[in-house]
């Protein structure tokens, strides 16, 4: 844990962006407090993963509350569906603009518990 926690830190110096993946069912016991504290005033993009599973209602409670943390936007997603995962690349652009082009992409870490999703959404 501590090797990957430093090297999480380390990999963050050259990130302008954060994607955390929750689990839409649970986002509560998902959401990792460490990333917060890594990315410190970075932009985060928190996805709730696996909506289409979820109680619709209280995920939207969730992205609410998400959507109130300083620098962070929620989104729930099922990682599953392309056409959930095709906006992502807008609303990475809408928070970065200075980092939207060839020359100058955007450096994005995507984190998350065991199981919520990360690879689905790389895949």
């Amino acid at each position: 844990m501590n090797k990957a926690r430093r090297n999480i830190a380390e990999a963050m110096k050259e990130t302008d962006l954060v994607i955390e993946v929750l689990d839409a069912r649970i986002p509560f016991s998902s959401d990792n407090p460490l990333v917060e504290r890594l990315r410190r005033d970075r932009p985060c993009i928190k996805l709730l993963n696996k909506a289409d599973l979820a109680d619709e209602a209280v995920t939207r409670l969730w992205l609410n509350h998400f959507e109130k943390e300083k620098n962070v936007r929620a989104r729930a997603v099922s990682c599953k569906q392309a056409a959930d995962i095709r906006a992502l690349p807008s609303l990475i652009t809408r928070l970065l603009p200075h980092r939207n082009s060839p020359a100058k992409p955007a450096r994005v870490m995507v984190l998350g518990i065991p199981n919520v999703g990360k690879s689905t959404l790389l895949n």
